[in-house]
């Protein structure tokens, strides 16, 4: 007993099953662009192929081979050093925009005590910047600054300059050497870091002036 089948034959003759199967790569699911390895590969190949075993000059095609890889890597390397100034340049602008609190949570207090502990060891960089996040931290606490994360060194003395008129200068030059030691890797005085501390010191003992001028 036989069933009508109005399909394809399943048993399909040889043309038939390679029209198939172009009819099926056709479609273009199967095809794949090659990677720049590949590429870089297949190009190397075709270079050596040009020259018939033998490179420009009759020099063997290894020779041609070499030369290729090596004009790649100086192409790599030119393009490394294009980058890396624009890398180097971001860099500086996220440290930049970086805030003085680099660790939430700490009350003035506290960054006074890590500052006191660094001043008996003289390891005058933490003295510096302790007692300038301290000094930031108190105008938080009093006040006289709306938020602290995110600001920076700069920021904060120029937010509170309006409100210690008096101290204006100490401000900015303890925010320049904050930004040194803490960004440009330079090393903190025990006059700069005694400075920060009497800053901080002198700061406490002041009454504000125009305190709502900077609590935005």
């Amino acid at each position: 007993m036989t069933f009508p089948f109005d399909g394809p034959p399943l048993d399909p003759s040889s043309p038939t099953a390679q029209q198939w199967l172009r009819d099926e790569f056709a479609h273009g699911s199967y095809t794949t662009q090659p990677s720049w390895f590949q590429r870089l590969v297949e190009w190397i190949a075709n270079l050596l192929g040009r020259f018939g075993g033998h490179g420009p000059g009759g020099f063997p095609a290894w020779v041609a081979g070499v030369v290729a890889l090596v004009f790649v890597a100086v192409a790599v390397l030119v393009v490394s050093r294009l980058v890396r100034p624009e890398a180097r340049a971001l860099s500086r602008t996220r440290r930049a925009t970086a805030g003085t609190m680099d660790d939430e949570g700490l009350s003035a207090a506290d960054y006074r005590g890590r500052a006191a502990l660094a001043l008996a060891r003289a390891d005058w960089d933490a003295v510096l910047l302790d007692r300038y996040r301290a000094l930031a931290a108190s105008a938080v606490e009093r006040t006289l600054l709306g938020e602290l994360p995110g600001r920076t060194a700069h920021e904060v003395a120029v937010a509170l300059a309006p409100v210690f008129p008096d101290h204006r200068a100490p401000l900015a030059a303890a925010a320049a050497a904050f930004d040194a030691v803490r960004y440009g890797h330079e090393r903190a005085t025990s006059r700069q870091a005694h400075d920060a501390a009497e800053l901080d010191d002198a700061l406490l003992r002041t009454r504000p002036r125009i305190a709502a001028e900077v609590r935005s």
